[in-house]
């Protein structure tokens, strides 16, 4: 099937367009024949189903929750904040806990020890934590003081220099659309006028053959009430009709 269309339109030449009415008529031309085309096939359906994340459980359950539209569960900012433990940390438990375990290695909060104590063994975790990641929040942001600005030059800079090769692209793009119509609307108006002198040819030629065929059937009209008058007198004069040779 051949892929090749042929254009004649000359919209430099051709000023039908531009009479009253004429667009009109053309645009209902061009939606009826929308209406005869067949509709063209869902692109969607080409491609088999395919079941996103199939071996990521916790990504096929935030797709449920989006399908559901459940909102996301908000930020737990509790594990952020230096809270005191409970009244429980100054019971007398938690005191001869302390005395009992003075001088040995700091517990952890999961080893069996007493409500007080555990409590703030929790809360010192916590606030270690918390220091860690301040201490590395620290760090960041002398990395940023230091070389942040250098390299948010150089990235801007980049940027630049892309968004500039993009403009010259497009600006090149532009400048090839601008000479192609250039030159279509040099061609066309070259034989403009040969057009237009072969349609008036054209025209003229249609006029004289209508001039022809309507003088050939005046001729034939003419003929025939000639020949009416021919048999008309023969009868009167008693002679017998004579054919017309083939």
């Amino acid at each position: 099937m051949s892929t090749q269309v042929s254009l004649d339109a000359l919209p430099y030449v051709d000023k039908q367009i531009d009479e009253p009415g004429m667009r009109t008529a053309v645009d209902k031309l061009i939606e009826a024949e929308k209406k005869r085309m067949p509709k063209p096939r869902d692109p969607s359906a080409q491609f088999p189903d395919m079941e996103l994340f199939k071996g990521n459980e916790l990504m096929q359950q935030e797709l449920d929750r989006v399908r559901r539209g459940k909102p996301m569960d908000k930020l737990d900012l509790s594990r952020y904040q230096l809270e005191l433990p409970s009244s429980l940390s100054s019971s007398s438990s938690s005191i001869s806990a302390t005395e009992a375990t003075a001088g040995s290695e700091t517990p952890s909060a999961s080893e069996e020890l007493p409500d007080g104590r555990v409590l703030w063994l929790k809360a010192l975790d916590n606030a270690n934590a918390q220091l860690e990641h301040q201490s590395q929040r620290i760090l960041n942001l002398e990395l940023v003081q230091k070389f942040g600005g250098n390299a948010w030059n150089i990235h801007n800079y980049q940027m630049e220099y892309d968004l500039s090769l993009l403009k010259k692209a497009l600006d090149d793009k532009r400048a090839e659309v601008m000479e192609l119509n250039k030159q279509r609307k040099r061609d066309q108006l070259e034989v403009a006028e040969s057009l237009q002198r072969l349609e008036a040819k054209w025209a003229e030629m249609v006029s004289s053959t209508l001039q022809v065929e309507v003088a050939s059937a005046s001729l034939e009209a003419e003929l025939e009430q000639l020949k009416g008058y021919e048999a008309n007198l023969r009868k009167e004069l008693g002679q017998p009709l004579v054919e017309p040779s083939q």
